[in-house]
């Protein structure tokens, strides 16, 4: 479940607030393009995407460490395989000089044949979390109510903004469904919910009946692209995600205190 109407709120300009250097969740290297001389790029590379967890129940979540360990494992395995986007307008790329003409436009068609791992780690500290971390903070219920498309009211048990933005899940409903933490954060790389009956096969559809998990080429491909989003970083060879418009603390703090989401937590924790 996203929580777009809430992102303009929660965008923060810059991240002096937090008085600490940004670092983001996202680190690249051995980053190169292959032109194949018809319109289609392919973009390399290995990506490291690390996810905090944040444990912010009363009664503390004994299952906790195993429910990172099944997070990272699906979050590595779902990105595997590349993605693909097709229409995307960027600049000229020049396979001589391995560079961008700045000056030209170009549509191109995008193969992601990056190769990603994810890493899921504990914090106990709010000092841990800096920048624009990508963070999944565990609570003990959720409040908030959605209605689906077909005008039926459903529970939440998580919450997130958009690109790049914390997400939130319940840890009792964590545990009843082990893929909520994965549906979440992929909300923070990107995605959206699906609502169609059709594709109940799909890890982003959300309205309790899944018959599978699985990932389009498609939706690999949106986040791959918010991984990579200006492709000119692609010629640094490494990478290292920064967005400014993000202090992922305050985001949190917002979100966690913004009572239409019905958050119930032990707020000596946050602090």
């Amino acid at each position: 479940m996203m929580a777009d109407d809430l992102i303009d709120l929660f965008k923060t300009k810059i991240s002096l607030l937090q008085n600490q250097a940004l670092s983001g969740g996202i680190v690249a290297k051995n980053l190169h393009i292959s032109d194949n001389g018809s319109g289609e790029l392919t973009l390399y590379g290995d990506f490291t995407i690390t996810l905090k967890v944040l444990d912010l129940t009363t009664g503390g979540a004994p299952n906790l460490n195993s429910l990172m360990t099944f997070t990272q494992q699906v979050i590595t395995s779902k990105l595997r395989g590349g993605g693909y986007k097709s229409g995307v307008i960027y600049f000229e790329y020049n396979s001589s000089t391995k560079s961008f003409n700045f000056r030209k436009n170009h549509t191109y068609s995008i193969r992601y044949n990056f190769s990603c791992n994810a890493r899921v780690v504990q914090i106990n500290m709010l000092s841990q979390l800096k920048g624009n971390d990508f963070v999944l903070a565990v609570v003990d219920s959720i409040g908030y109510q959605f209605t689906d498309q077909y005008g039926k009211k459903h529970n939440s048990g998580g919450l997130a903004q958009r690109d790049g933005g914390p997400a939130v899940v319940s840890y009792n409903e964590w545990r009843k469904n082990k893929y909520i933490g994965v549906h979440e954060f992929f909300h923070t790389l990107g995605l959206g919910d699906i609502e169609d009956v059709s594709k109940k096969g799909r890890l982003m559809y959300h309205l309790g009946d899944n018959t599978s998990y699985n990932i389009s080429d498609n939706e690999r491909g949106d986040m791959m692209n918010f991984l990579m989003r200006n492709i000119s970083d692609m010629t640094k060879g490494t990478y290292s995600y920064t967005n400014l418009n993000y202090n992922t603390l305050n985001l949190l703090s917002r979100f966690l205190k913004d009572t239409t989401n019905g958050f119930k937590y032990n707020k000596a924790k946050f602090r």
